[in-house]
């Protein structure tokens, strides 16, 4: 293996807005502890982490909040084909000269237009998929507050036909129409040498509508164990940390807690469902329900540290959730839907528990079965520990994930 690699990270934003984000820049540390040397391409923002890289940034744009017809119509050309990022990213590769380029999430914001230059430059690149883009216009697959796969089948029309994307027209038009481009092209397939897959389940979603499942290799995401070398007590929450958006089931998790009232629950984050939430919670007067907002730095792992166990009650094709992984890394375990790739996170009854997706009855109860039990949640919350300590443990990764990236240096080679 090469000793040190210059290794081109390549994601629409650069600071901690979701999960991609959160791996990415773990993964960007990861890299640099190792004497790894780590370039970035991406939009500019002023959270931005910090980096001499942002010069080659190009401008951020709302793809939602465009005014006017003409407006809408130059956004949607940004997304097919972006000649910004296609120039800013050539005079980055020519003053970098990377090793290989790792893509996370480069839709709509950096475009496609980015892989023919790397392909140009015979840069090596890889792609870790954090979610159903690659094989729907609507990367959720989940629209109107249930799972959708009315595209499978190269039906990208269904998209429009329903307004997937924000219950619109326009938006839904320009999707489907940068699919069938995309698909038509090939553009990510000719493109990208090996793609990476948190989960079987992704993979196996992949796959099923029509990827090339050799080009797809698992890599579970990993977590910084060293959060809890001083393992935090069990508290007196129930905490659910993320976005909030519908296809997190935070609604479901608002209907369990009304069948729940002595267990406390705290919501962290923002997202476009906060007023819908707030106002369910005043007007039902769920009062064992508290939005705590977006928390960062000391307060953010407080509220992680002094939570009794972790909920997510996701009623969409869930990924490699980062969240499950940070609870079990504090020896807390997380109560779960069961699906999409939550199932391979948890071993119901041992490491976590799991309850029937959509079901806030079923939630509550499996709630109640622990929630008094603190001899049965450390002892599963130990064993969730010690599953992560096998399969996300960092260094593991690190030397999984370069492998990968010399494996796709020697084929381009």
């Amino acid at each position: 293996m090469k000793n040190c690699m210059k290794i081109l990270q390549v994601n629409k934003f650069l600071y901690r807005r979701g999960g991609a984000e959160t791996h990415l820049l773990d993964l960007a540390n990861l890299l640099e502890s190792h004497g790894q040397e780590v370039g970035f391409f991406s939009t500019k923002s002023p959270k931005n982490r910090p980096t001499t890289f942002n010069r080659y940034f190009i401008p951020y744009v709302e793809m939602h909040e465009q005014k006017g017809v003409w407006n809408k119509i130059k956004t949607f050309g940004h997304i097919l084909y972006s000649k910004n990022a296609s120039q800013k990213i050539t005079e980055l590769l020519k003053d970098f000269r990377p090793d290989v380029a790792h893509l996370h999430n480069i839709y709509h914001h950096l475009s496609p237009s980015i892989l023919p230059i790397l392909k140009k430059y015979h840069i090596p690149t890889v792609m870790t998929l954090h979610d159903y883009k690659l094989i729907s216009p609507n990367y959720r697959l989940f629209d109107r507050g249930q799972i959708c796969e009315g595209v499978k089948g190269g039906r990208y029309y269904d998209c429009l036909k329903h307004k997937c994307i924000f219950g619109e027209t326009l938006p839904s038009l320009g999707a489907t129409l940068e699919m069938y481009l995309h698909k038509w092209l090939k553009i990510y397939e000719k493109n990208i040498d090996l793609f990476i897959s948190p989960s079987q389940f992704l993979k196996d979603k992949m796959v099923e509508f029509g990827q090339d499942e050799n080009k797809i290799v698992i890599l579970p995401n990993f977590i910084n164990l060293s959060v809890a070398s001083i393992l935090p007590p069990l508290g007196n929450y129930l905490l659910y940390t993320g976005r909030l958006v519908e296809e997190k089931g935070l609604l479901i998790l608002l209907e369990a807690a009304k069948l729940i009232p002595e267990v406390s629950i705290r919501i962290m984050g923002t997202g476009p469902l906060h007023n819908e939430l707030f106002n369910k919670i005043t007007l039902e007067q769920i009062n064992n329900v508290k939005l705590v907002g977006y928390k960062s730095g000391e307060d953010w792992q407080r509220e992680l540290n002094n939570a009794r166990a972790y909920v997510l009650p996701s009623i969409w094709y869930e990924n490699y959730p980062i969240s499950l992984l940070e609870a079990s890394a504090r020896e807390k375990i997380t109560i779960a839907s069961k699906v999409g790739g939550i199932p391979e996170m948890i071993t119901d009854g041992v490491d976590g528990l799991l309850f029937k997706m959509g079901d806030a009855e079923d939630l509550a109860n499996k709630i109640k079965s622990v929630w008094d039990d603190e001899n049965k949640l450390r002892q599963m919350g130990k064993a969730s520990r010690q599953r992560v300590e096998k399969q996300n443990d960092p260094e593991i990764y690190y030397q999984k994930i370069m492998g990968i990236y010399e494996r796709v240096s020697k084929k381009i080679g």
